[in-house]
């Protein structure tokens, strides 16, 4: 092998184990969505889980989301749980109080370990937290749902 075959091939290994090491080649589709909230213990909480529905900005940036089916889970704090997403590639989670407002709440959503929630404060009565995420899609914060 000559100087410049041998040049060309290093010049295409370290490309390659470059690419490689700035995960060029991992698959971005989402798998998973784990669901972490902390706070005040005690206070019961109502979540509503769902990787089963449409979801679309309308025309006053405000993202509709239409569940199709979803699970409630009522808990206590703290919460930590992980969701498979696979094939999906969408979840809706939303938190509520139950029977008393919640004075220290934190809830913070990972979609394949990137943080892409974290909202902390009260839980209060007609004010509950949600997150939504659609892969590939862009959705706002504001968010109006129907069950």
């Amino acid at each position: 092998m000559d100087k410049t075959m041998r040049r060309t091939v290093f010049l295409l290994l370290f490309a390659l184990g470059l690419a490689a090491g700035c995960d060029w080649f991992k698959d971005p589709s989402p798998r998973e969505a784990r669901v972490v909230i902390d706070g005040a213990a005690g206070p019961t909480i109502v979540l509503i889980a769902s990787s089963k529905f449409v979801a679309g900005v309308n025309d006053v940036g405000v993202t509709r989301v239409e569940i199709i089916q979803s699970d409630t889970i009522v808990t206590s704090l703290p919460f930590d749980r992980t969701f498979n997403i696979e094939g999906d590639y969408r979840f809706f989670i939303q938190a509520a109080r139950l029977d008393a407002d919640v004075g220290s709440f934190r809830m913070q959503v990972f979609v394949n370990e990137d943080r892409k929630f974290d909202e902390g404060g009260s839980l209060v009565e007609n004010a509950p937290y949600r997150f939504v995420f659609q892969f590939n899609q862009f959705l706002t914060d504001v968010i109006d749902v129907t069950f």
